[in-house]
């Protein structure tokens, strides 16, 4: 596989405060992905919530972070002749939940006692296998980005930090524009995105923002239709045309997603 190849799929890593929607900004930007035509999409589902499948209608079995706990306590008992690297990648691959043009691999939650390079080394090499065979992937990320941060996930093209009207989630976008500095080449552009934020208070929120190294993308509306899709647990697919989907039309134009 060429460099070129390994390069093909661009990663859009989605975050923010817990709260200000950021899965639900994950999803319908996936929506959009597939509506357009523009999949394959890789969803990875980084935040240990785990709320994503349930926006794109799919069902998890199993996540990596199962998968790691279990690995650590079968480390003395894999089949004669496999390495731990070799079981990993094995099993990794039935992790990966299949649908049209949408596969969604989830992450999981936090990690026990017990050394874990290995497993970071595998889920890195892990990413560039799979990767090359998606032209999106999609990260909703945690706030943390601790995904980015130990390099298990690999180069981000746009990081986009959603944010409301909440001066909380204002505060975490000043810390992840923070982390960022500290990725550095790892990742490239670097917007927020209001979420749901009254208009009266639109500008003040700008306003806020202004000293961070983050562009803005634009500002997704209220929509009540969303809303009611989030809490009736249907998938983002069920949507009709509406302000957050045309809205998302326009942002994911920015992305060179049209």
């Amino acid at each position: 596989m060429t460099p070129a190849q390994r390069q093909a799929a661009r990663t859009i890593a989605v975050t923010g405060k817990g709260g200000v929607g950021k899965s639900t900004v994950a999803a319908l930007m996936i929506r959009h992905l597939k509506a357009a035509g523009a999949g394959p999409v890789l969803a990875l589902d980084a935040d240990p919530d785990a709320n994503l499948a349930s926006l794109l209608g799919l069902q998890v079995e199993s996540t990596i972070g199962e998968l790691r706990e279990d690995v650590l306590r079968r480390i003395h008992d894999l089949p004669a002749g496999m390495s731990k690297d070799a079981y990993m990648q094995a099993q990794l691959h039935e992790i990966v939940v299949e649908s049209p043009q949408v596969d969604l691999v989830t992450m999981g939650r936090g990690e026990g006692p017990g050394c874990y390079c290995f497993v970071n080394h595998v889920l890195r090499k892990f990413a560039e296998e799979l990767t090359p065979s998606y032209r999106w992937v999609v990260m909703d990320n945690e706030a943390g980005m601790e995904h980015l941060s130990r390099r298990t996930a690999g180069r981000i093209d746009h990081l986009i930090v959603v944010v409301n009207a909440s001066p909380l989630s204002i505060d975490s976008a000043r810390r992840i524009d923070g982390l960022a500095d500290e990725i550095g080449r790892d990742v490239g552009r670097r917007w927020y995105l209001l979420n749901a934020v009254p208009p009266r208070r639109a500008a003040a929120v700008r306003e806020k923002m202004a000293d961070l190294n983050l562009a803005e993308l634009g500002e997704l509306p209220y929509d009540a239709a969303v809303e009611d899709a989030v809490v009736e647990g249907r998938s983002v697919y069920t949507l009709e045309d509406g302000p957050a989907i045309e809205i998302m039309t326009s942002i994911m134009d920015q992305l060179g997603a049209g």
